[in-house]
């Protein structure tokens, strides 16, 4: 199973990431520095390297804004993700990177928002469609989600009302606040 985490490439704007900071500002939360934004698709069906790379770089990237890190995981899309810690998350086998400029600066926290088991994810269907049109014939499944970088000095409390109140929709999504 590989984990794909699309992320803007260093000289970019990440849009998405600064229209959190601009609400986590409007509801009151000082502290938070700069929110950084990236889509996560979790691919599970015994694909290779290469081609969870070509999936990433051909589909589900800009080539020109975005960049992506490939992840592989020994779990499965079936099994419950986001229930470990982001420590966990790290301990991949293998990693692939193809920017390394793009990692985030030091002192961040991580929210990483799912879509709970069970719950219809309308983007993953599409991917896994458009994974068949590149020529991948193999049976995959997907899982979307999306993970936001937050820089700046905040408690584990206040990470959480971040992840309630502007993030997650707690009745369909589940995340993590690390």
């Amino acid at each position: 199973m590989f984990e794909i985490e699309i992320r803007t490439k260093k000289g970019f704007k990440n849009s998405h990431g600064e229209h959190v900071l601009s609400d986590i500002s409007g509801i009151g939360i000082e502290g938070i520095t700069e929110v950084e934004y990236s889509s996560l698709y979790v691919i599970d069906g015994g694909i290779t390297s290469i081609e969870a790379g070509t999936i990433a770089l051909e589909l589900l990237s800009d080539k020109i804004t975005e960049t992506y890190i490939c992840r592989y995981e020994e779990r499965s899309v079936g099994e419950s993700l986001k229930t470990e810690s982001y420590a966990d998350i790290d301990g991949s086998k293998t990693a692939t990177c193809a920017d390394s400029a793009i990692c985030p600066h030091s002192a961040f926290f991580v929210i990483e928002v799912w879509y709970k088991k069970g719950v219809t994810d309308t983007v993953s269907e599409s991917v896994i469609k458009a994974v068949k049109d590149l020529g991948i014939e193999k049976e995959i499944k997907v899982k979307t989600g999306h993970k936001y970088y937050l820089y700046g000095k905040v408690s584990q409390t206040v990470l959480n009302y971040i992840a309630t109140k502007l993030l997650a929709n707690t009745l369909v999504q589940e995340y993590v606040a690390q």
